[in-house]
């Protein structure tokens, strides 16, 4: 599974209220040189920071932590991106109106494969044709092991009877869980445009 250009052994998962801002100067201090990249909380832990580190430098990161007495969890990568767990850590995206919609599986070849139809929405393997910042920003994330929203899909009926498949919120989200192989995808849809998704088998 490639999901990274930098092979990120694990993640730390810190307390920033246990951590005050004297131990976090002294870990953001070895920055650079322990090559380590910060995430904070998205949703329910807003206290949460969560720090990945390379390969190269996961036992020099346990050692500061110990030596300044900081309180860590420690998120195997293994573990974070185990794509049957990143499936059943997915939930409705709040973007909106919740009322009437739902999760569903959705076949993913078959959803990029309408996506396609829209070249200039369309996100292409790693990312291209999108931003790279938040395509490899929700890699990070996902070694975090947060819940995560759901791409939101909408599908219409033109009067020439096509259908249109698009993703209202998520576009990047939907691209990285495609390249890393996930073959069915939870998405947040409505009633309305499932029935549309049966009919050309994205379900």
């Amino acid at each position: 599974m490639n999901i990274s250009p930098v092979n990120f052994k694990g993640t730390f998962c810190l307390n920033q209220r246990d951590l005050g801002n004297k131990k976090f100067n002294k870990i953001l201090s070895k920055k650079e040189e322990l090559g380590m990249s910060f995430e904070v909380s998205c949703y329910t832990n807003p206290d949460k920071l969560y720090v990945h580190v390379p390969h190269k430098s996961d036992f020099d990161l346990i050692k500061l932590l110990k030596k300044l007495s900081v309180k860590y969890l420690r998120i195997d990568e293994a573990d974070s991106l185990n794509p049957d767990d990143i499936v059943a850590r997915m939930i409705i995206c709040s973007n909106g109106n919740l009322e009437d919609k739902f999760l569903q599986k959705i076949d993913t070849r078959r959803l990029d494969a309408e996506l396609r139809k829209d070249p200039e929405m369309y996100i292409g393997y790693n990312g291209a044709n999108g931003s790279g910042l938040k395509y490899d920003r929700f890699k990070n994330f996902l070694k975090t092991n947060q819940e995560i929203r759901s791409p939101i899909i909408y599908l219409r009926k033109l009067s020439s009877g096509e259908i249109e498949t698009h993703i209202y919120d998520g576009r990047h989200r939907f691209a990285v869980l495609r390249d890393m192989g996930i073959k069915q995808i939870p998405v947040t849809i409505d009633e309305d445009s499932l029935k549309l998704a049966r009919e050309i088998g994205l379900v």
